[in-house]
Parts: C-alpha cells; structure tokens; sequence
C-alpha cells in the first residue's frame, strides 16, 4: 500500500491521478466506512468582499435592492419550510437554531446597513450584503467571548444561505442525498447538522471541528464513523471520490487500492461481528469473577438518545446533560417544556435510576438566553452551579421542573462545579425552599429524591470526607478533574499532550474521594471520559468506584472487562498505580496486566 501522510498544502491533483493517500485527524465518532464523497459546497463570503467591486450605475440601484429583498424573502422562506418539514425529527434546541437563522435574516437594523451601501456605494446587491456580514462575523469572531464567537458561525451560516439566492446557486441538498454518501465539508454549520439526511448520511469528515461539535455529536447518536480536524482535505477531493473513514483511528483513505478495501472491509466485519456479540451480552450482569457488582449507566446528551439506554444494557443513565434544552435558543425553556422532557427520560428506564445534572452552562458551553458576558478564563469563572446560584430564578424553574418529574421514576439530583460546602449548603437550602413551594401549590413532586455532586475540582476531593455527609453520592467528572488538578487547557494543542488522566495525583484525589464515600456509606461513579476507556478501568473499580457511566456504544466492551477481572487483582493494579512516579508508570500496570490476562481487550482499545 502506497500510504503516504498528505502534505501540509497538496496541489489540486490531475483527474485521471487516483493514487491511494493517507490522511491524519482527530477520531470523532468510532467505526468504518467505505463510500462515495460528497464535497459540501459554499459561497465564499471573502472572495465577494474584496474591495475590487465594480459599482453600478445609480439607475440600478432600485433594481439591486429589489434582488436583495426578494433574496431575503426566498431565505425566509426555505427556512421555514425546512422547519415545518424537519419538525417531527427535530429536538428542541435543533428547532431553535432554525428560529435564531430566521431573526438574522430579518433583523431590521442589518437590512437597512445592507440597503445603505448598496444605495451610498452603488454596490451589486451580493457584494454589498457580503461586505456588511463579512465585517460582522470578523468583529465577532474576534471577541473572547465563547458564546458570541459561536454565533459568528450562524450569521456565517445564514449569510451563505442568502447568497445562494442572491446569485440563483444551487446549495446541496443536505435534507435529500441523492443516495449514501460519505459527507465532505470544512465545516458543518448548527444548521447543516439539523437537517442533514439521517438515512443517507455513512460518516462525516470535516476540516474544522472538534469531538464536541454538533457534527461530531450527530455521529455519536447515529453511530456512523465522523472525522474532524482533517487539514487541507476538501481541496483534495471531488465528488464521486471513493473515501475509507476509520473513526477508530481518525485516518481517512482517499482512493484505497484493492488491497487496502479489502483489509478495511476485514476490519469491519470483525468489529461488527464483536459489535453484535457484545449486544447479546447486554443481560449479562457487570459483576467481577470474586463477586463484586460494579453498575455500568449511560451517558445520555438528549432525549435523542435514549432508545441506546435499553439497547446497549445499561442499567439506567448515569449523567442526563440537560444543557441542550437551553442552547440555540431566544428564549429560557420554562418549567413545562423541561418537566415534559424530564418525565419522559424517567418513564424511559422502567424504574431504573436516572440521575438529572442542573445546568452546567459557562466555559465553553453558554446560552444567548442567559445573556452573554465576557470573563478573561470563562472555564474558571461563573459557570454551572455557580451561575446557578447567580441566577436563583432560572434555578428554581429546573429544580421544580426535576422534582416534579421525581414522580414518575426513579430521579435523582446532581449539581456539578461543586468547590466549597457553602455552595453545597446554597444550593440545598433552594432546592428546600422550592420543596415547600410545591407543597404549597398542592403540586405533586419527588418529596424524598438523591442528590449528589459532580467531584471535578481538586477542593471538592479534598475536602470528600465532610462533603460525604451531606449528600446522598459522588460522581467523578474525570475531564475537568484532571484538567483543573494538572493546570492544562486540553483543548490547546500546545500543551494537550500533558493531559495525563492516570497522573498520580488525579489518582490520588479519586481514592480519596471514593474512600470517603465508602466510610460514610455513600457510593461514587465516574462519568468522565476516564470511564469509557478499557485502559482506566481496572485502575477505577480498584480504587473504590462503583458506577461507571460511559456512552452507551461503550458499555459492551467495559462488561466484558469486568467479567474477567478479579476485584483483588483491580486493587493491587491500584495501589501500584498510586504509587508510580508518573503517569505513564501508573497506566502501565493496568495495560501490562491485560496484555497477560485478555489481549482481546487491549485490541480493541487500539481499534477504537
């Protein structure tokens, strides 16, 4: 095989060239693929930008406006009517975005800046709208604020959607592939991602992205493979192009050779041969061979993915991230909408525990509904339950809305962010006063329902013995515990690489805070990246953790590790690992310990 890493900038390449390249990108969602391209075209905003414009004469000035306003016209139009015909499919935040889309295209005050250079510069109608949007989205994109950045990619997003009516293009039908395709973009936009045909659509690789955007996340719920950060690929390819994706590995094929599909369609086979023998085990109790129950939940984004929950036997959802219900969207969901979504998540599981974390909005994750702020480290500012404590009033409305709901499964509480017992002392003194509200108003609700708190900041670990008793359990959230605990940003490439989750310093917090849980009778889960990785997990359940909440995809390959350890050989992997110098020393006496005992399991880990 002729597997060669693509250079940094690769020249447009002869269209009879069909030589087998290599390209590199961040794994988004797991599997493989083989199919047939589809390039997501745009309209480029800054090639119709540039200063060079011819003007018109004065005399077509009504003429340009007259396109302009028809073309906002058509645009308003397509996008409700990809609403109305994606609105059974759609959740409520994906709905919202087309919402948001369509006060864009009809915000007076932009309208009349467009209309005034086309009238004072005498400009084409594309050109002026161009040369306004491209001015906004270059202002915004320039701003720290997280929230504000992101809504740059929306005008971005309407701004092309209006120039395809401007100048009469054809924009790709993403609602209606002509058949499966594997889908090519730089990026893809909220509202790309929304009305993207689920049928058609083999996997997704884009240029731009992270595990976390709204292509990646689209992926993880229709389980097809998706590859993001893929320098310099579009340039390099054409449509009918046939592509392998490896969303295990995040390598893309472009023109595989013979020899190459058939080793691809090899690894396919076994994985979805394991895929469904790991189905059939999903009854199988998670139990060690000495006898110990360790329960594996699911992580769960939306009410999208709650069929996974049953199909992958996980034994209810660990983490319900409610965050999705208050993004993309003009205004708060009120206690109704949230009570509605709530319910059906618990009558989802058949009595099975469900555990709802309070809004972790700040960081990296912010609403237009809550009002924007700017924070020079927003990641260490007011966020989750800090903002929480800030704004009592949007609180109050998710905890009435979590408690009623109580009623109707088994719920339980959790509030992330937790740094201080005061916080933890605010925060249950609200959700007592909202308790008595309810009774009150003679409205139903969980009287009696857990509450328990995310430990992902180095103070809370510390501090687990008192935290212990004044709630019901702990759940570790393994990312933001190691990034706050090793001072590393694991977004920044720069310093990604010292994001070291087996640090024995983050191991020595999670045993401290899983034996204070365990002396004062409370359990502890993890539900951070750490829980899903088959390296961690003789480490984890070694250390004390009882509850592993993962995606659901994942929860096969955990059990059947589980099945084949010994929760006296975890132990001793722990204590070796607590131990070692670093944290290449410490993952090694889990990694050595499987290659002895199940290969199997290391395999799959390098498989995906």
């Amino acid at each position: 095989m002729k597997n060669e890493p693509a250079p940094r900038k690769i020249r447009r390449r002869d269209k009879t060239q069909k030589r087998e390249i290599m390209f590199h990108g961040i794994p988004a969602s797991p599997g493989i693929v083989f199919g047939t391209v589809l390039i997501l075209q745009k309209t480029s905003l800054e090639l119709l930008s540039a200063k060079d414009v011819k003007t018109i004469p004065a005399a077509q000035v009504p003429r340009e406006t007259a396109r302009f306003r028809k073309a906002m016209e058509e645009t308003q139009a397509e996008i409700q009517t990809l609403r109305d015909r994606l609105q059974a499919s759609l959740e409520p935040h994906e709905a919202n975005v087309f919402d948001a889309h369509a006060m864009i295209v009809g915000d007076q005050k932009l309208t009349g800046e467009i209309l005034s250079v086309i009238e004072k510069k005498q400009l084409p109608a594309e050109y002026a709208y161009s040369q306004v949007m491209q001015k906004y989205i270059s202002t915004i994109s320039a701003l720290p604020d997280p929230y504000l950045k992101e809504r740059a990619l929306d005008i971005k997003d309407v701004a092309t959607r209006l120039l395809s009516h401007l100048q009469g293009t054809v924009r790709n039908h993403l609602d209606k592939l002509p058949g499966p395709r594997i889908l090519a973009a730089g990026d893809l936009t909220p509202s790309e991602t929304a009305m993207l045909d689920r049928e058609h659509v083999l996997g997704i690789a884009t240029e731009s992205g992270s595990k976390t955007s709204h292509s990646a996340l689209l992926a993880h719920s229709l389980h097809i493979p998706a590859i993001v950060g893929l320098s310099h690929f579009v340039e390099c390819l054409e449509n009918g192009d046939k592509l392998i994706l490896d969303g295990f590995l995040g390598i893309a094929l472009l023109n595989p050779e013979p020899a190459t599909i058939e080793l691809y369609e090899q690894k396919a086979k076994n994985q979805a041969k394991l895929f469904a023998e790991l189905v059939r085990e999903n009854q199988l109790q998670s139990e060690t061979t000495d006898g110990y129950r360790i329960q594996l939940a699911a992580n769960v984004e939306s009410t999208d993915g709650l069929a996974d929950v049953k199909r992958f036997g996980a034994a209810g959802i660990g983490l319900f991230r409610t965050e999705y219900l208050y993004m993309n969207r003009e205004q708060l969901p009120d206690e109704a909408e949230q009570f509605e979504v709530y319910k059906k998540v618990a009558e989802s599981v058949n009595g099975q525990p469900v555990i709802i974390r309070t809004l972790d909005l700040g960081g990296d994750k912010l609403a237009k509904a809550i009002g924007t702020f700017q924070e020079k480290n927003p990641f260490l500012g007011l966020r989750a339950i800090r903002l929480c404590l800030a704004r009592p009033d949007i609180f109050k409305t998710q905890l009435r809305a979590i408690l009623r709901a109580g009623c109707y499964g088994n719920i339980k509480m959790m509030f992330p962010m937790i740094c201080s017992v005061a916080e933890l002392d605010r925060a249950m003194a609200i959700v007592d006063e909202v308790k008595s509200d309810l009774q009150d108003s003679n409205m139903r609700f969980a009287g009696s329902m857990d509450i328990g708190i995310m430990i992902e900041i180095p103070s809370a670990a510390l501090m687990a013995d008192i935290f212990a008793k004044k709630v019901d359990f702990f759940s570790l959230g393994t990312n933001d515990l190691v990034q706050y605990t090793l001072a590393i940003d694991r977004n920044n490439e720069h310093v990604a690489n010292l994001y070291e989750p087996t640090n024995p310093a983050v191991l020595r917090l999670i045993a401290n805070t899983a034996s204070a849980a365990g002396k004062n009778g409370i359990w502890t889960g993890v539900c951070g990246e750490m829980a899903s990785d088959l390296r961690y997990i003789p480490i984890l359940i070694g250390l004390g953790v009882e509850e592993l909440s993962m995606s659901p995809i994942a929860i096969g390959h955990a059990r059947r590790l589980i099945r084949k350890i010994s929760m006296a050989d975890a132990e001793r992997i722990a204590a070796q690992a607590l131990q070692a110098p670093n944290a290449k020393e410490a993952l090694r006496y889990s990694t050595d310990y499987l290659e002895r005992n199940m290969p199997e399991i290391l395999a799959a880990v390098r498989e995906g």
